[in-house]
């Protein structure tokens, strides 16, 4: 599954048709949701900061959820994912999905992979 995303509006279809895929591919609730928290967080992030285009692409492969987020520029992650302060606005983002996929986050030349255990 792949979607182009160049708005909010179109990121919350591409959500909605993400959780469809999961859905259909039996995946269990609460991992459906951790994907949707996970793939929201950093289209938003790239749709903000990486020139207003993004893109998801999405597959079931040994046993993960496999996310990858794409965009325009690329985002070098931190060696250390660490909480901003709970009331920040902003940097607590990686952190959340750096837990939900408990570490299997890395970036690439066009965007970000995550990988979330079934």
């Amino acid at each position: 599954m792949v979607f182009k995303v160049k708005d909010y509006t179109a990121m919350q279809e591409a959500l909605v048709a993400l959780c469809a895929f999961l859905e259909g591919e039996q995946i269990p609730k609460e991992r459906v949701f951790d994907a949707k928290l996970a793939a929201c967080e950093l289209m938003g992030n790239a749709l903000k900061y990486a020139g207003g285009e993004t893109g998801v692409e999405s597959e079931i492969k040994d046993g993960y959820i496999q996310l990858k987020i794409y965009s325009k520029r690329f985002f070098a992650l931190p060696e250390k994912v660490v909480c901003a302060d709970l009331f920040s606005e902003h940097g607590r983002g990686l952190f959340l999905v750096n837990e939900l996929c408990r570490g299997e986050m890395t970036a690439e030349e066009d965007g970000i992979r995550v990988r979330i255990r079934l």
